[in-house]
C-alpha cells in the first residue's frame, strides 16, 4: 500500500506588486480558461500521479481543480469534450471523507453529490482520489476514482486576481534591455552535467569526475573536496590531479588524501552555483577465511539452501556459484535457484547434486554509482560441501521460504530495475505465478524469468507500488505469500527552481520541494556558499525561502537548493534578477499609424517594459484624456484595467495622435500613434514574423480587425499553411478573444502545427489579411539515416555518420551514442555528452550531417548504433533507426579471464577454475587458455599449461560457460598450500591480457585430531549447550583448517528414536543443539570437519534438558491508555504442573503492526500479572502476546492483541495481517488506513 501523501514537490513564486500595473485582473494569462472568478489550466503532459499533479499547480501559484458547483462542473464538462480527443482521466483536488467530498485546492467540502459521479460502482467504490472521466453511458466527462498511483492528466485552478504572479514570471532575460533574443542574453551560470559518486581501487586507472554548465559569459570552474572530518579545501592542479575545464581527474589515487564529498563550483560575473555532491569513497574485497564451512547434510528430496558468508568487503558484491568446476546456470535448471542475496537454494535436493560448492563473490558498485575500473576484484570461496542423506523420497507440499517474497535492492529506489525473487520448497515440478494487489494485473512493464521465480520491474515508479502475491502450485497443494512493495526515492525536482526577473523593493518566495522518500532536509545557497536565515533580510523555513523588499545590490544572484536524504542530494539552481529602470517602448512602441474603421471598435495596446510596473495614462493630440476603466463594453473610449485604450463606435472625431504615458519611480516614457478613421474594413493587429512557443503550450494570435458595424458584413476567415481550417473538425483550434482583442487560440499546440497561419478578414467589396510563421520548440527529432563511413573499421572504433535531426526550435547541445552486438542485444551508450561542436565533420562545417568516431570497442564483433540529440530541453529526443550492422576487424583479445578460481578436489591436486570468454569478448578465432600456477608468496616461475578449445581434452574440461583444470602436484605432502594462479587468454593474433592473480588453496585431507572434554549444560527444555576444550587450528593437525564442528545427539534411553546432529561454522569451543524432548538424557558426541570430510567422534557425554516450560497461556488480556508514551496491560496468570518448571515471570511480547514478530519487544514484569509498556508513538497500531517463561523457557503465548495509545482496538478477522507483515518496513498507519476502509464499507452497506 502506498503512503497516503508522499513527500511532494514543486515552487510557488509569489509576488508583491504596487496597486498600479500592466496585468488584467479581468483576465487569464494564455494556457489558462476563464470561468466565473478562476482560471483553469488543463495539463495534457506530462502526465502525474496525485502527488505530482498537485506540486506541478503548486509550482504555478494554483492548486489542483476544486468543484464548487454544478455549473463549474458543466464547464468542466463542456471544456474536456472539446479538448480532450482521448477521453483521458484527469485528476482534480477532490479526496472522499466518509460521505463528504473534500477538496484540497481550496479547502471546501461538498456532498457526495450522485449526479456528478459516472455510475453507482464509481460513487460506492473505496478508491479516494477524485478525477473527471468520460462515461460513454452519461455521454459526458463525470466523477471517477482512483487511488492517485496511476500518472494521469490534470486540471489546475487560480482566482483571477491572484493571476498576476502568472504573468510575471514570463520575464525573461531580455526584459529591460535591447536584446529580442533570449538565448543570446546574459546570464548567470546553470549545471547541464552534475558529478557522479565513483567507487576507486587500486585497479583505477586514471578515474575522473565532472561537471559541465552554461552560461553567458561561459563559466569558469572550481572544484571542492569535503574530508571525512568536515574541513573543505579547493582543489588545485598538482602532480595528484589534472583539472580541464569541469573535469577533474585523480593522477595517483590515495584513499586518505582523495576520499570525501567533492562538488563542482561554476562561476561568472552574475554569481556562481555549486554542482550535486559527488562522493568518492575506496572499495575492497577481502579473501574469504582460510577456515572453510562445515558439511551440509540434507534429506533426499528436502529443500535446503547454502550461505556464501562473503568476505569483508565494500561496498557491494556480486554473486556466482560454482559445483565442481563448473559455473551453475539457473536458467537450466527449476529446482536451484540463486538468489541477489548470495545464497543458493534448492526447492528439493537430489542426489545428483551432492558434491563441493564454491560461491564466487565480485567487487561492485551500489545502484546508481560507478565502479572505477572495468576488472573488480573476485574472490572464490573454499568448499561448501552438500551431503544427501537417504534413499526415500517424501511427498513434500510447497512450502514459501521464510526468506521471500524478497526484492532486491534491498532499498528500491525510483527509476531502478528491481526484482522481486520467490523461492518455495517441495517436490518439483513447482509453477509460480504474480499477481498485484487491486485488480490483480502486474504493472504492463513487468515480467518474469527464470521459472517465473523472479519478477522484474524496470523503470520502477511510486505507482508499482503494492502488495504483490506469489502462487506456487505444487503436485496436489498451492501455497502464497504477500510482499509489499514501497519505493525509495533520492530527492528530484519535477519542478526545478525558476529563474526570476523581478522589480526592486519587492517580494518574493521561492518553493524548493522535491519529491523524496524518506523526506528529505534542505538547505539554500547563495553564490555557492551557505546562506542561514537572517543572511541579509532573508528567511529561511527548511525549503521556503522569502525575501522582502529586494535590493539589487544586495540580494542580484545565484541562488540553490540542495534536497538531500540517505539516498544522495539534487541540487536546483536559479537566478535573481532585481530591476529598476524608467518604462521603455523600446521593443513594443505604438504602431506609427492605426488605422480604424468608422462605427467600428478599436483597441490600441500599450505594452512598455518597466520596473516597479508603471502607471499608464493616455494623451489627445498632446492633451490629457479622463477616461473611465471599465470592461470594455461602454460606448465612446474608456481605459481597460490592463491600460489598453479602447473606443468603441469609433467616429470623425476620434482621429488624431495617440500617446501612451507610463512613469514610474524612476522616470517617465511615452509611445504615440496616429489613428486614422476610415471606411470599409482595416485590421488594426501587427503581428510578427515569427512566434515561437513550446510544444503543448497554448498560442494566441492576435487578429484585431475595425470595421463599419452597420455597413459592412464581415466574414473572418483562418488559414493555416493556405487552408482554411475547419474548427468543427480540429478542436485544438478556437476563435475567441483575450484581452478585449480577438484572435486564434491554439490549444496543446504540437510539432504539426508549426506552419504559416493568416487572419483573412473579408467583405463584399474589400479583403484584408496578415500572417505569422509559428514555430514550436521542443526536444529534438529523429536523427537520421546512421552509418559507418566506409573503410574507417579498425579492430576497436569505426566512423559513423548520421543527419542532423530536426532540432525543433531549439540549437542541439549534445548527442548520445549507444551501440549493441549480435551477441548481446541490450543497447549501452558508448559515447556520452557530446556536443555539436565534436561531431562537426572538418572542413564542412555547413552540412547537415554529423559523424563521430566510436572508440573502446570490442574487435571482431558486429555493433549496431543508434544516436539521439538533446537541447535546452530537459527530455531527450527521439532516437534514430538503429544502423546495419557493421563488423569489426579481428584483434588479440582485449578483455581479461574472469571468475578465476578454484580449490578442492582429491587430496593431492589444485584445481583451477575460470568463465570461459563470452562470445562477444573473443576478438578472433582460436580461442585458446595459458594457466599459470605457483606456490603462493615465493619469486620461482610459474608452471604454465597452455589449452586450446579446439582439444578434445579441452573440452572434457567445460561445464555450461566454466572450465575447471586439475593439477597433479605427485605428493599427498602438499595438501592445503595456497598458489598463486592466473589466466591468460590469446587467440589467432596473439595473446591478451592475463586475469589479475587468485590465491587457490590446494585440497585438503581428513582432519586427524578429535575434541576432547565434551562437557556442557542445558539451556531450557529443548536445548543444550555442548563445551570442548580448544583444539589447534593448524593445518598439520587439522590437514587444513577447521570448517566447523558437528554436534551429535542420541536418546540415552531409547536408541531407536530420531538423533539430532547440529553443524557449526568456524572455530569455537562450545556451541548449542537445539529441537531436543523435554526432561530427557542423551548422549553427546562431537567431531571437526574440512572440506575433505570429519574426524573422529569424540568420546561420548551424558547430558539432559529441563523440564517443560509453562504449558499453559495468559487469559483475559487487557490494554488500557496509561501516560503519553504507554499502555497498561492486566492478564490472568497461570500455574505449573509436576512436569514443568518452576515458573518465573511473565513477558509482555509487542511490536508494530507489519512487522515481523520476530523483532519484537519484551517487557519482563516478574510475576505481578501486570505491567506498563513504554515507548508507544502516537498514531500506530501495535500488537501484543503475553506468556509466562521459567528455566524450561518460553511458555505459549496468549491470543494476538491489538492496541495504540488509547488502549486495545478491534480488528475485524477479514482483514489481512498476514499480507500486511509480509515487509518488515510497513508502516502501521496502513493498518489505520485499512480500518477506515472497512468502516466506510459497512457505512455505506
Amino acid at each position: 500500500m502506498k503512503r497516503l501523501f508522499r513527500i511532494l514537490t514543486g515552487l510557488v513564486l509569489v509576488f508583491s506588486f504596487s496597486d498600479s500595473q500592466l496585468i488584467p485582473t479581468s483576465n487569464c494569462p494564455i494556457n489558462w480558461y476563464p470561468f466565473g472568478n478562476n482560471c483553469y489550466k488543463f495539463n495534457v503532459y506530462p502526465l502525474r500521479i496525485y502527488d505530482e499533479a498537485a506540486k506541478a499547480c503548486e509550482a504555478q501559484g494554483a492548486g489542483l481543480l476544486s468543484v464548487n458547483s454544478a455549473q463549474e462542473h458543466q464547464f468542466i464538462d463542456t471544456t474536456l469534450q472539446r479538448i480532450d480527443r482521448d477521453r483521458s482521466f484527469w485528476y482534480t483536488s477532490g479526496y472522499r471523507d466518509e460521505n463528504h467530498i473534500k477538496w484540497s485546492g481550496d479547502g471546501t467540502v461538498s456532498r457526495d453529490d450522485v449526479m456528478f459521479w459516472a455510475s453507482p460502482d464509481d460513487l460506492q467504490g473505496f478508491s479516494k482520489f477524485i478525477v473527471y472521466k468520460y462515461s460513454a453511458s452519461l455521454k459526458k466527462y463525470a466523477w471517477g476514482a482512483t487511488d492517485g498511483r496511476e500518472a494521469y492528466r490534470f486540471i489546475c485552478e487560480i482566482p483571477i486576481t491572484e493571476t498576476q504572479r502568472l504573468l510575471q514570471e514570463n520575464r525573461d532575460f531580455t526584459y529591460g534591455s535591447n536584446l529580442t533574443d533570449p538565448t543570446l542574453a546574459p546570464r548567470g551560470p546553470r549545471f547541464t552535467m552534475h558529478p557522479i559518486n565513483m567507487v576507486l581501487t587500486n585497479r583505477s586507472h586514471l578515474p575522473s569526475i565532472e561537471c559541465e554548465a552554461t552560461g553567458i559569459p561561459q563559466p569558469r570552474y572550481v572544484w571542492h573536496r569535503t574530508d571525512v572530518t568536515g574541513s573543505e579545501e579547493v582543489i588545485g592542479k598538482s602532480e595528484f590531479y589534472t583539472i580541464s575545464n569541469g573535469k577533474l581527474t585523480f593522477n595517483r589515487i590515495d584513499e586518505r588524501r582523495d576520499a570525501g564529498i567533492y562538488h563542482c563550483e561554476a562561476s561568472n560575473k552574475f554569481g556562481s552555483v555549486r554542482s550535486a555532491p559527488s562522493k568518492i569513497t575506496f572499495g575492497s574485497l577481502a579473501q574469504f577465511p582460510n577456515v572453510a564451512p562445515g558439511v551440509n547434510r540434507v534429506a533426499l528430496y528436502q529443500g535446503t539452501y547454502l550461505n556464501c558468508n562473503p568476505p569483508t568487503h565494500k561496498p557491494a558484491v556480486s554473486y556466482q556459484w560454482m559445483k565442481g568446476t563448473s559455473f551453475l546456470i539457473q536458467a537450466l535448471n527449476s529446482y536451484f535457484f540463486l538468489s541477489a542475496d548470495g545464497n543458493l537454494y534448492f526447492s528439493e535436493v537430489q542426489q545428483n547434486d551432492e558434491g563441493n560448492y564454491h560461491c564466487i563473490v565480485t567487487l561492485k558498485a551500489f545502484p546508481g554509482d560507478t565502479l572505477a575500473t572495468d576488472q573488480p576484484p573476485t574472490e572464490t570461496s573454499l568448499d561448501i560441501k552438500l551431503d544427501v542423506l537417504g534413499d526415500t523420497a517424501a511427498l513434500y507440499p510447497p512450502q514459501i521460504h521464510d526468506d521471500f517474497p524478497a526484492v532486491f535492492p534491498k532499498s528500491p529506489r525510483l527509476g531502478q530495475k528491481i526484482t522481486i525473487e520467490c523461492l518455495a520448497y517441495g517436490r518439483t515440478p513447482l509453477r509460480y505465478r504474480w499477481s498485484k494487489s487491486g485488480n490483480g494485473n502486474l504493472p504492463s512493464k513487468a515480467y518474469t524469468q527464470n521459472f517465473d521465480r523472479v519478477l522484474v520491474i524496470p523503470n520502477v515508479q511510486f505507482t508499482d507500488e503494492g502488495t504483490y502475491t506469489c502462487h506456487v502450485q505444487g503436485r496436489t497443494q498451492t501455497e502464497s505469500k504477500d510482499f509489499l512493495l514501497t519505493i525509495n526515492a533520492k530527492p528530484y525536482f519535477i519542478y526545478p527552481l525558476k529563474d526570476l526577473i523581478v522589480d526592486e523593493n519587492s517580494d518574493i518566495t521561492w518553493r524548493c520541494e522535491g519529491i523524496a522518500s524518506p523526506r528529505a532536509s534542505y538547505v539554500w545557497y547563495k553564490n555557492a556558499r551557505l546562506i542561514t536565515s537572517g543572511t541579509d533580510g532573508i528567511e529561511i523555513y527548511s525549503n521556503v525561502l522569502k525575501i522582502k523588499n529586494l535590493q539589487k545590490r544586495i540580494h542580484d544572484g545565484m541562488y540553490s537548493c540542495e534536497a538531500t536524504n540517505i539516498h544522495g542530494s539534487s541540487v536546483s539552481s536559479a537566478q535573481l534578477k532585481v530591476l529598476s529602470f524608467k518604462p521603455s517602448f523600446a521593443k513594443n512602441p505604438l504602431p506609427r499609424t492605426i488605422l480604424a474603421a468608422n462605427n467600428g471598435n478599436l483597441t490600441i495596446p500599450c505594452m512598455p517594459e518597466a520596473a516597479p510596473v508603471p502607471m499608464i495614462s493616455w494623451l489627445k493630440n498632446g492633451g490629457k484624456l479622463s477616461l473611465p476603466i471599465t470592461d470594455g463594453n461602454q460606448k465612446g473610449a474608456q481605459l481597460l484595467s490592463n491600460g489598453y485604450l479602447k473606443i468603441v463606435g469609433v467616429s470623425m472625431v476620434d482621429a488624431g495622435l495617440y500617446t501612451c504615458v507610463a512613469a514610474n519611480q524612476n522616470g517617465e516614457s511615452m509611445s504615440t500613434g496616429n489613428v486614422t478613421v476610415v471606411g470599409g474594413v482595416t485590421i488594426v493587429t501587427q503581428l510578427f514574423p515569427e512566434m515561437r512557443v513550446n510544444k503543448n503550450d497554448t498560442v494566441f494570435i492576435e487578429c484585431q480587425v475595425s470595421y463599419d458595424i452597420f455597413r459592412v458584413d464581415l466574414v473572418l476567415v483562418w488559414k493555416f499553411n493556405g487552408r482554411i481550417i475547419d474548427f468543427t473538425q480540429d478542436f485544438f483550434y478556437e476563435k475567441s478573444t483575450r484581452m478585449g482583442i480577438s484572435g486564434l487560440f491554439i490549444h496543446f499546440i504540437d510539432y504539426y502545427h508549426s506552419g504559416v497561419y493568416e487572419c483573412v478578414a473579408m467583405s463584399t467589396i474589400t479583403q484584408s489579411s496578415i500572417s505569422t510563421n509559428v514555430i514550436v520548440q521542443g526536444p529534438p527529432g529523429m536523427p537520421g539515416n546512421v552509418y559507418r563511413i566506409k573503410g574507417s573499421e579498425t579492430t576497436r572504433s569505426v566512423t559513423i555518420k548520421w543527419t542532423e535531426p530536426p532540432d525543433h526550435g531549439s540549437q542541439i547541445q549534445q548527442y548520445n551514442i549507444e551501440a549493441r552486438t549480435m551477441d548481446n542485444p541490450k543497447w549501452r551508450p558508448v559515447a556520452t555528452n557530446l556536443s555539436d561542436f565534436n561531431v562537426l565533420i572538418p572542413g564542412n562545417l555547413d552540412s547537415d550531417k554529423r559523424q563521430y568516431t566510436v572508440t573502446g570497442l570490442v574487435p571482431f564483433n558486429s555493433y549496431q548504433f543508434r544516436v539521439v540529440a538533446r537541447n535546452r530541453f530537459p527530455q531527450l529526443g527521439e532516437y534514430s533507426k538503429p544502423s546495419e550492422y557493421i563488423q569489426l576487424k579481428p584483434d588479440v583479445p582485449v578483455v581479461s579471464v574472469q571468475n578465476v578460481g578454484g580449490g578442492g578436489g582429491s587430496e593431492g591436486v589444485l584445481t583451477i577454475s575460470w568463465r570461459l570468454l563470452a562470445e562477444e569478448e573473443r576478438c578472433g578465432p582460436n580461442i585458446g587458455y595459458n594457466v599459470y600456477w605457483r606456490k603462493n608468496g615465493t619469486t620461482e616461475e610459474f608452471q604454465m599449461k597452455t589449452l586450446l578449445e579446439t582439444d578434445h581434452m579441452f573440452q572434457k574440461m567445460v561445464s555450461g560457460n566454466s572450465v575447471s583444470y586439475t593439477v597433479n602436484l605427485n605428493s599427498d605432502k602438499l595438501f592445503y598450500l595456497p598458489y598463486e594462479v592466473k589466466i591468460g587468454v590469446f587467440n589467432k593474433y596473439g595473446r591478451g591480457p592475463n586475469s589479475t592473480s587468485t590465491v587457490v588453496y590446494s585440497s585438503e585431507g581428513i582432519p586427524l585430531l578429535r575434541p576432547t572434554n565434551v562437557n556442557g549444560w542445558e539451556i531450557n527444555s529443548t536445548a543444550l549447550w555442548v563445551t570442548w576444550d580448544p583444539l589447534p587450528n593448524t593445518r598439520d593437525a587439522i590437514k587444513g583448517v577447521i570448517q566447523g564442528f558437528e554436534i551429535n545427539v542420541e536418546d540415552a534411553n531409547d536408541a531407536n528414536r530420531k538423533s539430532v546432529t547440529a553443524y557449526h561454522y568456524g572455530y569455537m569451543e562450545g556451541n548449542n543443539v537445539i529441537g531436543l524432548e523435554p526432561n530427557t538424557d542423551y548422549w553427546v558426541t562431537v567431531q571437526i570437519f574440512n572440506t575433505a570430510g570429519e574426524s573422529n567422534p569424540s568420546e561420548k557425554q551424558l547430558l539432559g534438558t529441563c523440564l517443560n516450560p509453562p504449558l499453559l497461556y495468559p487469559e483475559f488480556v487487557t490494554i488500557h491508555s496509561h501516560g503519553p508514551n504507554s499502555v497498561y496491560v492486566e492478564w490472568r496468570g497461570v500455574s505449573t504442573g509436576l512436569f514443568e518448571e518452576t515458573l518465573r515471570g511473565y513477558k509482555i511480547r509487542w511490536w508494530l503492526v507489519g512487522e515481523n514478530i520476530k523483532s519484537a519487544n519484551d517487557t519482563i514484569v516478574g510475576k505481578e500479572t501486570y505491567g506498563m509498556v513504554y515507548g508507544i508513538s502516537k498514531g500506530y497500531v501495535y500488537a501484543l502476546r503475553v506468556l509466562g517463561f521459567s528455566k524450561g523457557g518460553d511458555g505459549k503465548m496468549s491470543p494476538t492483541q491489538y492496541f495504540t495509545l488509547g488502549g486495545r482496538v478491534h480488528v475485524d478477522s477479514r482483514i489481512s495481517v498476514v499480507k500486511l507483515s509480509a515487509s518488515s518496513i510497513t508502516p502501521s498507519l496502513m493498518i489505520v488506513i485499512l480500518l477506515c476502509v472497512v468502516q466506510f464499507f459497512f457505512v455505506w452497506s
